[in-house]
């Protein structure tokens, strides 16, 4: 079976939208570079959507939006998004967070992010962003909190990378 260059942009686009982030890991494969690289390419905007998605002061959990690393990957923009460099912060945000979204639950914020539950549940994060107090049940299905989208979108605004 041949895969044609439309059949695997529509992929690509898709994932996107599934993953909007991804992990210096995943970005340091894909590009083929050294984890020294990696910092100087967002430092010096061949990058320029990355997050520091750390809990902890001092430390590094670096996101990247895909599409910065696709496009670098390909050589040139995605059609449906274009440039990255040329991006405003409030398109970033809604390539993450759909913008007709009121809020997230904890386990969305999981895979948008590609964090641990324990990065949902950390104290220092449930200060930055707004948990809605709704009544679910402490463990199964349904229990994960929601947060509103406008909070979560404002910790990617003060955890951008320049």
């Amino acid at each position: 079976m041949k895969i044609t260059p439309s059949v695997l942009l529509a992929t690509i686009q898709l994932n996107l939208l599934r993953r909007p982030l991804m992990t210096a890991e995943i970005a340091l494969s894909l590009l083929e570079i050294k984890r020294h690289q990696l910092p100087w390419m967002v430092e010096n905007g061949k990058l320029p959507w990355a997050f520091n998605l750390a809990t902890r002061p001092g430390r590094s959990e670096l996101r990247i939006l895909s599409a910065c690393v696709v496009e670098r990957a390909m050589g040139s923009p995605i059609p449906a998004i274009g440039a990255t460099k040329n991006l405003e912060l409030p398109e970033v945000v809604n390539l993450i967070v759909s913008p007709g979204r009121q809020s997230l639950s904890g386990l969305e914020l999981q895979r948008l992010f590609q964090v641990s539950p324990d990065w949902v549940n950390d104290s220092s994060l449930a200060r930055q962003i707004t948990q809605i107090r709704e009544n679910r049940p402490p463990t199964g299905p349904g229990s994960s909190p929601h947060f509103t989208r406008e909070s979560v979108a404002k910790l990617i605004e003060r955890r951008r990378v320049l």
